[in-house]
């Protein structure tokens, strides 16, 4: 607000454009009024004051992100695949449980074109049921692998796949996209993978973030510490024990570019069997953005 306009508005608050400042005005003025209009009076004019004064010292809002939290819709497909169609009794089967996620206007077609290889929701979708339905019946074609299966191992030819994409948007400018699988092709267990894409938008682009367009580039060795130590934690290892002590394969992990953001961090994925036995899970840390300060490039498009 304007400054002068300010002080305009305080002078007439305290009176002295009102009339009350000079004797004359103030002597007219009150044998025109009782004890009670004019105590009511400068009341209003004392408080009408004092709103005005807190309005031109007032802080302004922050100015808001021209960019708009994407929206998406999920769509799920459920397929079970009889390993014999033609048989009566239930027998072993494939079931397919695949969650996409479906966009419009530039979102739509970015995913598309990034996501799923150029191709649409639905054609995506067809392609991963093809795709596992003739591995699945591909072991007909093996009468030695699959009569083993048949008469050892029944339970291995119930196979699953569950393929699930998840968005969130931290920030009106910044995406972050999941991609979960849980799969059991036979063999001795399932499995489980999950990648994170993390998309930086605005009014005119849309952009795959890496951890180079965040990381300061002599900020690698103090942030490979921290995931160290939050490692350990997650571990219960104590703050200078070899990673090794707590089930991992090296003593050293490698930063990897399975990443992700959210409101209170950086955070890390890894699947079972990269840095770690199967028995440990899949892991994730996450790095509260106070620790990352100084390892963060300054301008960076992510509002932290």
């Amino acid at each position: 607000m304007n400054p002068h306009f300010c002080e305009t508005l305080r002078r007439k608050s305290s009176g002295y454009e009102l009339g009350l400042g000079s004797s004359m005005g103030y002597t007219y003025i009150m044998k025109k009024i009782n004890r009670r209009q004019r105590f009511g009076t400068l009341s209003l004019l004392w408080f009408l004051g004092l709103l005005l004064i807190i309005g031109c010292t007032s802080t302004p809002k922050p100015e808001v992100s021209p960019a708009k939290t994407p929206r998406f819709l999920s769509h799920t497909e459920q397929r079970i695949l009889p390993l014999y169609p033609d048989q009566t009794e239930e027998g072993p089967r494939m079931a397919l449980h695949i969650t996409i996620l479906e966009g419009s206007g530039s979102h739509g077609q970015f995913i598309q074109e990034f996501l799923y290889d150029g191709l649409s929701p639905q054609a995506y979708t067809e392609r991963l049921i093809t795709q596992y339905a003739d591995q699945y019946f591909s072991m007909k074609n093996s009468p030695a692998i699959f009569d083993e299966y048949r008469d050892r191992f029944l339970a291995s030819l119930n196979w699953e796949y569950a393929e699930t994409w998840e968005a969130s948007s931290p920030w009106p400018q910044v995406l972050v996209i999941s991609r979960s699988l849980e799969y059991y092709l036979g063999g001795a267990h399932g499995m489980q993978e999950k990648r994170y894409f993390v998309i930086f938008q605005d009014t005119h682009r849309m952009q795959a973030l890496t951890l180079a367009d965040i990381i300061e580039p002599d900020s690698w060795s103090p942030l490979e510490e921290l995931i160290a130590q939050a490692l350990r934690i997650e571990t219960n290892l104590e703050p200078d024990e070899p990673l090794s002590q707590g089930g991992f394969f090296e003593d050293e992990v490698e930063i990897p570019d399975n990443f992700f953001l959210t409101p209170q961090g950086l955070g890390f994925h890894w699947d079972p069997y990269e840095i770690a036995p199967y028995v440990m899970g899949s892991l994730e840390v996450l790095l509260p953005y106070e620790q990352i300060q100084g390892i963060l490039k300054p301008g960076t498009p992510i509002d932290f």
